[in-house]
């Protein structure tokens, strides 16, 4: 009797061996959380991976990089082929080399004008496809999320969708005194039905090869663009092409609350969307005092109303983001990255021909 009393544990014995495994557990979680989050920061690494080879591919079969669109008026459009021509933004100008050409296809052959049987529900079905390569995983998954998408002059069903495609990764739209985040007018005609739709150029935004016009761009995908190899004069290995934005993580499920905030406008619309700063970031802006502050990059956070980042690269990664480089290769750029140094990068012909570490 006495034998077996001794081989029973006392309270106390249970207690300490508790203990002791809540302290490996404690020392062991942020280790397994770290493992997790690095396999999530190479899969967006990945990702990221794929959409610069798809625009290497892009610029190999059109001669140029994937445009950026016209505005928020005007969605993608398969039957407008590729270049200035195409309203829709550079998500979709790459899907036919992401292996997803039968997404980018959908609506080919269903003309938006005239409106035709069979454009509502082809549009519908390219707007909710989501696309896994689009998204960060250390962020949200690829679903549809909802949007504030209302000024839509072409395809105006869109506006009326729960929710619709978007992306974590933006195009590098230089360092320029004008871009999708100030006072951008682009593309926009009175009548949607009976204007030449086609042929529609914006009165501002003829001068965007022009130095000296304010709406002169220095980033590689922007406006209407149609930027070669050959106009990369730094460098492809010394110029961002895309990289990750910033978000506030009260935002990545749904719209911000406050619809009047400028944060909402950087993630209210879909990934097809022509040139908006949902999908584009600068890195610069010479005529802001506050550059620094706007434009350097930053880990996903809640700066406040207005608040700096919402018009910067960015991630949900501590320490630095992704970029892709228009060489293909994937960088990890510190988010205390110097701010010069971030603006040269951005800038395809400033001959600053920084080389990363």
């Amino acid at each position: 009797m006495n034998d077996q009393l001794r081989r029973a544990f006392t309270l106390i014995e249970v207690l300490v061996v508790i203990a002791i495994i809540g302290i490996l557990v404690a020392l062991l979680l942020p280790a397994v959380q770290a493992a997790r989050e690095a396999a999530r920061r190479n899969q967006c690494k990945n990702n990221l991976k794929q959409l610069a080879l798809g625009c290497l591919m892009h610029e190999d079969v059109q001669k140029y990089l994937p445009s950026g669109g016209w505005s928020s008026n005007y969605p993608a459009d398969a039957n407008m082929g590729y270049g200035e021509r195409q309203p829709g933004g550079w998500y979709f100008n790459v899907l036919a080399y992401i292996e997803e050409g039968a997404t980018h296809d959908l609506n080919k052959g269903f003309t938006i004008q005239p409106l035709v049987s069979g454009t509502i529900q082809t549009t519908i079905q390219l707007e909710t496809t989501p696309i896994t390569m689009f998204h960060c995983p250390s962020r949200r998954t690829a679903k549809n999320y909802p949007h504030g998408w209302t000024a839509i002059k072409v395809q105006n069903w869109i506006s009326t969708l729960p929710g619709i495609v978007k992306g974590d990764y933006a195009a590098n739209s230089g360092d320029s005194l004008v871009h999708a985040g100030t006072n951008f007018n682009g593309v926009n005609m009175v009548d949607p039905v009976t204007a030449d739709y086609p042929k529609l150029i914006s009165t501002k935004w003829t001068n965007t090869n022009d130095p000296k016009s304010n709406f002169y761009q220095t980033g590689v995908i922007y406006y209407r663009s149609q930027v070669s190899n050959k106009r990369l004069t730094d460098g492809t290995s010394n110029t961002y092409l895309i990289g990750e934005k910033f978000l506030r993580p009260d935002a990545y499920e749904n719209l911000l609350a406050d619809k009047n905030a400028l944060d909402y406008f950087g993630e209210n619309q879909g990934a097809y969307s022509g040139y908006e700063w949902d999908n584009h970031r600068v890195a610069w802006n010479p005529a802001s005092i506050y550059a620094k502050e706007l434009y350097q990059p930053r880990q996903d956070a809640i700066l406040g109303v207005d608040g700096p980042g919402f018009l910067a690269f960015g991630s949900a990664h501590p320490g630095s983001m992704n970029m892709a480089m228009c060489d293909g290769s994937v960088q990890a750029i510190s988010y205390d990255i110097d701010a010069d140094t971030h603006r040269y990068l951005a800038n395809r012909l400033d001959g600053q021909a920084v080389t990363l570490p």
